[in-house]
């Protein structure tokens, strides 16, 4: 048997007051602000222990006080779906957390490559301009070849696979 949406709305008051770590008085404090009238606590208890049915603009108001959509109050499947959706968002999350892990360190592991290849450039430069010395021209190709290739595998990697 189903539970009428009274008995789940007394439940889910309960818990969501709890929830937020108040107590009936303060939610009957916070319910008689919106409402602009008086709500005596022991309207909150009795509406929790199911003595007392709750009234449409209390439902609302109640809704309002704990910061949450009336539907949270009145539905379990509601509270089922979000939780649902809310664990669908913390497992993409944590995909993506790892994607992005994942590219860090590639372009870490790429921008060594180039300071490496860019210190080996100017080693050669360097040491060619002191001893007025040039690369012999299968050198010079050879490095100019290596230089090449880690710019397009660089370029590679940062766009990715399919690219």
């Amino acid at each position: 048997m189903n539970p009428l949406p009274g008995d789940i709305f007394a439940r889910r008051l309960r818990q969501e007051r709890e929830r937020l770590g108040i107590s009936q008085a303060e939610l009957a404090r916070r319910m008689a602000v919106l409402l602009g009238t008086n709500l005596d606590s022991t309207a909150i208890t009795r509406i929790e222990q199911q003595t007392r049915a709750v009234r449409l603009d209390e439902a609302v108001t109640a809704a309002k006080a704990l910061g949450v959509p009336l539907i949270t109050l009145v539905s379990d499947s509601y509270a089922r779906e979000n939780e649902a959706e809310i664990q669908n968002q913390l497992a993409e999350l944590a995909l993506a957390e790892q994607q992005s892990e994942r590219l860090r360190q590639k372009i870490d592991r790429i921008t060594r490559t180039i300071q490496q290849l860019s210190a080996e450039r100017e080693s050669f430069r360097s040491h060619a301009m002191d001893s007025d010395y040039e690369l012999d021209p299968e050198t010079q190709a050879a490095l100019d070849a290596r230089m090449h290739g880690a710019r397009n595998t660089s370029a590679r990697e940062v766009a990715g696979p399919g690219s």
